[in-house]
Order: C-alpha cells, then structure tokens, then sequence
C-alpha cells in the first residue's frame, strides 16, 4: 500500500477515478455506472473463435435420436416401444397408413416399409407421427399443426 498526500491509501496497479492513469480501467463508466461505449464486446480477440468452436464440436455429439420421443398424458412414448405399448399409453390413432420411409440404419441411409400413425390430442398441438417398423417403434416426428 502506498500512501497518496490526501492521506488515503492506494493499492499498487489501481488509479483513483478521474485520475489521469484511470481511462484504462474504467472505460465505459460514467458517474460510477457501467455503460455500452461500443469499445469492448462480450468477446475479445481469441474468445469468439474459440466458443464458436467449442459449442459445434459440443454440438456434433448431441444424439438425434433423443428427440425422437413424445408426451401422451403423463406418459411418454419413445422410439423402441412396441406398438402395444404406444395403443396402452395413447389409445387409437387417428388415422394409420402404410408407406415407404428413407430411415438411418447402422450408419447408412435405407428406404423401409413402414406404418404411420397420426396422433393429434388437441387443434392446439402438433401432430405427432408415429413410424412403427418390424414390431418396434423406429421415428417419431412432428407434423404440422
């Protein structure tokens, strides 16, 4: 500590407010409250590069497959259900149809036969599409409203 002529104290590196040392340190201050002068961003120099990175490569491992799932009730329905398990949970569908899908499997992309089931609980919500291959439930998407 250092002691200035008015008798206070001063911390080495740390310029009172006003002083002509003090414009680094408190840039954007005005009447003690920090405002946006447009000098210095969220980001500064490297920053930005690197969270931009950061969040894709983070993004690259998030499984779409988590998605593939939907609320009927309290009860939710996801993909590797059995169509007896999504009859227990929701009921009868709306209405089912049987088609082809181009559908991910083990790595690749396959055109498989499928059946959809359409439910819709409410105008308010968006219809859920229910794609049920070999016994087993493979896609859920989301139709339109």
């Amino acid at each position: 500590m250092y002691f200035t002529p008015a008798g206070s104290y001063s911390v080495p590196g740390v310029f009172p407010i006003g002083s002509p040392n003090s414009r680094d340190y408190t840039d954007g201050m005005q009447n003690g409250v920090l405002t946006n002068t447009g000098k210095s961003g969220r980001f500064r120099g490297w920053q930005q590069p690197v969270f931009i990175a950061g969040f894709l490569l983070l993004s690259m491992f998030v499984d779409p497959a988590i998605a593939d799932s939907f609320r009927c009730g309290r009860k939710v329905v996801r993909t590797g259900d059995s169509p007896a398990e999504l009859l227990q949970r929701c009921g009868e569908p709306r209405y089912k149809d049987r088609g082809y899908e181009n559908l991910r499997v083990q790595g690749g992309q396959k055109k498989l036969r499928v059946e959809r089931w359409y439910y819709k609980k409410s105008s308010r919500q968006l219809e859920q599409i229910v794609l049920i291959h070999k016994g087993r439930i493979v896609a859920i998407n989301t139709g339109r409203r």
